[in-house]
């Protein structure tokens, strides 16, 4: 037996740090979280504990696969990887002698968000630049919160998650950190506890308050909670005369927002918002926990924006225990320049979101997309507006090439499957959004059948399209030391080698967990910046202000779709797996009682969920977890189209998703 350390590599704010057991016949016969990990503290989560059994999964891709049947009918044949290589050399090669190199896409998305694999890289990075292909931006998950935070802290992240013992509050807005973060709940669980989220989750069960306000209104609420603030005393005057811009700018426009008009926009009522108002006020310093979902809206990167501003006004910022963390991905600071090498691409080239997929299939055009190669990602079952995707994956004109783990939805209209490793079979440089540590992942075993990395497939692809360049058959190990190839880290002497002995290491300049984490403000004044001119130049207005959901909490009649994060998976990584489906079945939508009484929904009915865009089948459950007028359910699940009612429709800010404000009509299937 040997034991060998590694990394969870899924979409989650925790980074975990894992052991994986090997026999002396080279079989993983065991995984669990590393106990010496300061975050980890030797737990995974049900999602990831049955790694192992996803791994053995009897529908596991273990040879390369052509088409064989027409789009989407899943027909293949196994084939060589030198014949795959070949097909798909020759037509990418006939597809940039005809269009160019931009008619390329590698369209990659978050099922590893790993440095080497993942999208965090990503894999291919140097072969698509010296192609020229279009460059990816993923947008799907928390790009509009950034682009907020930016104008105002500059800054994801303010406090180290081992300190929030000392916190006053700590407010998780948006976050179901008990089902998607479960990790940081041992360091805040003795900590007073508000949430705010639409829905009554797990984590809202165990708080001392519970807020919920109709989506897409958190903007609203923010306001109405910063004059709140200030009228009862919680203003931190010296914090604010010394560490902030613009605050009486700030101040003369939060007069409108009463608590009357607060909760009336928010649909709730004077004493709720008076109520955490007074909280926020009477437990300081407070520790704002952002998350991601809260920005899915019209308006979510103006709504991170005006958040950011409460522990502003509270100077909580000042506080090794205090602030606001909505990711602290930024903090790892590696030289992606160097790894990525955009110096290789012929020229300008253009930049896709991943939201838009299903419009740019349709509508781009000088070059229109004519190769789309997909990895990490399945956008049958996460992108927005899945039937317009679908439209665009089943032209004939369109060459795509899917690496995967398993036959999906998205696989079924791919020409040429590609399999690829798991985690326990690959090198991984992993991160975290929720703590300050680098996770290095050692394979633990040889991949089964003919898996191969990412990194690898993409050096044989170039090997096959005959590129001479050497930059882009760098090994996993020479990438890895271009990535750490910064000041910073050969300052704390960290190389490969460290990573491979350790484990893990503290990234450098985050101080030591018994010092905390307490950065300045990267904005241009060096301050919390309530005004903005870049904000003002770039049409988000001067000051933070309210910008209200396009769908969501518009009507009377009908509800606002809000799909969260499910209890066994993440995102729709293993959602198709034996083991998931065997253990679950598709998820209910729930809704509440007055809102069923009003429909004529019947507990355990089969209903439609649908708008102009789509529509899918569940299962209804009237339940407490949804407010009047929102229905809610787990995401991610195979062959369930939620996001068939979503709108493949930019947010306010970085092209980001609004997955959040979307509505739709339930009614009983077959009326």
């Amino acid at each position: 037996m040997k034991t060998v350390v590694g990394a969870c590599p899924l979409d989650c704010p925790d980074g975990c740090s894992w052991v994986v057991t090997v026999d002396d016949d080279g079989k993983a016969v065991k995984l669990r979280g590393n106990a010496d990990h300061p975050y980890t503290r030797g737990g995974l989560c049900k999602k990831v504990n049955p790694w192992l059994t996803y791994a053995a999964d009897p529908s596991r891709l273990m040879s390369p696969m052509r088409r064989t049947g027409p789009k989407g009918s899943g027909l293949f044949e196994a084939i060589s990887w030198d014949a795959a290589l070949g097909e798909m050399a020759e037509r990418f090669g006939s597809v940039i002698a005809e269009h160019g190199g931009e008619a390329i896409w590698p369209f990659y998305g978050t099922g590893n968000v790993g440095w080497l694999q993942g999208a965090s890289g990503p894999a291919g990075a140097r072969l698509w630049n010296l192609l020229g292909a279009s460059q990816h931006s993923v947008s799907i998950c928390s790009v509009s919160g950034h682009v907020g935070l930016s104008y105002s802290s500059g800054i994801s992240t303010t406090f180290d998650p081992e300190s929030l013992h000392e916190a006053g509050l700590v407010l998780l807005w948006g976050s179901n950190t008990l089902v998607t973060n479960q990790h940081l709940w041992p360091f805040i669980e003795d900590r007073p506890i508000a949430v705010i989220d639409p829905v009554r989750t797990r984590t809202a069960d165990r708080a001392d308050l519970h807020v919920a306000p109709r989506p897409g209104t958190d903007g609203a609420l923010a306001l109405g909670l910063c004059r709140a603030v200030v009228e009862r005393g919680g203003a931190d005057e010296a914090f604010l005369a010394d560490q902030t811009s613009g605050w009486d700018e700030f101040r003369a426009s939060l007069d409108e927002w009463t608590l009357e008009r607060t909760a009336a926009e928010c649909g709730l009522s004077v004493a709720e918002v008076d109520a955490l108002a007074t909280l926020i006020v009477e437990n300081a310093p407070l520790a704002l926990k952002l998350g991601q979902g809260m920005q899915r809206h019209a308006g979510g990167g103006q709504a991170a924006r005006v958040i950011s501003c409460l522990p502003a006004i509270t100077g909580s910022y000042g506080h090794r225990a205090g602030g606001l963390s909505y990711s602290t991905g930024s903090q790892y600071r590696y030289n992606t320049v160097a790894a990525t090498r955009p110096d290789l691409r012929p020229g300008p080239v253009r930049n896709l979101a991943m939201t838009n997929l299903g419009v740019n299939l349709r509508d781009l055009d000088d070059p229109g997309i004519h190769a789309l190669v997909i990895y990490g990602a399945n956008p049958l079952v996460s992108n927005p507006q899945v039937d317009l995707v679908r439209e665009g994956l089943e032209r004939d004109d369109l060459f795509t090439v899917a690496i995967d783990l398993y036959p999906t939805e998205t696989t079924a209209y791919a020409d040429i499957v590609l399999p690829s490793t798991m985690q326990h079979e690959q090198n991984e440089l992993s991160d975290s959004f929720a703590h300050f540590y680098a996770n290095w992942n050692e394979p633990a075993v040889e991949p089964p059948g003919e898996c191969l990395p990412h990194t690898e497939i993409f050096r044989r692809l170039a090997s096959a399209m005959g590129v001479t360049e050497e930059a882009v058959y760098a090994s996993d190990e020479e990438l890895v030391s271009a990535l750490l190839d910064t000041p910073e880290w050969k300052a704390a002497g960290v190389d490969l080698a460290v990573l491979r002995d350790r484990g893990f290491v503290r990234l450098p300049n985050t101080g030591s967990s018994e010092e905390g984490f307490n950065p300045s403000f990267p904005t241009a004044s060096g301050r919390f910046d309530f005004v903005s001119q870049r904000a003002e130049r770039e049409q988000h207005g001067a000051l933070p202000n309210y910008r209200p959901p396009t769908e969501a909490a518009k009507a009377s009649g009908g509800y606002d779709l809000v799909a969260i994060g499910s209890d066994f998976h993440i995102n729709s990584v293993f959602a198709g797996t034996e083991r998931v489906r065997s253990k679950t079945g598709a998820p209910p939508v729930v809704v509440h009682a007055d809102d069923a009484a009003r429909d004529g929904l019947v507990d355990g009915q089969d209903v439609s969920v649908a708008n102009d865009r789509g529509s899918f089948t569940a299962v209804v459950e009237i339940g407490a977890a949804a407010r009047q007028g929102v229905a809610t359910m787990s995401k991610g699940w195979w062959g369930q189209a939620v996001n068939a009612t979503v709108a493949e429709r930019d947010s306010d800010m970085g092209r980001g998703a609004v997955f959040h404000d979307n509505r739709v009509w339930i009614t009983p299937v077959g009326s």
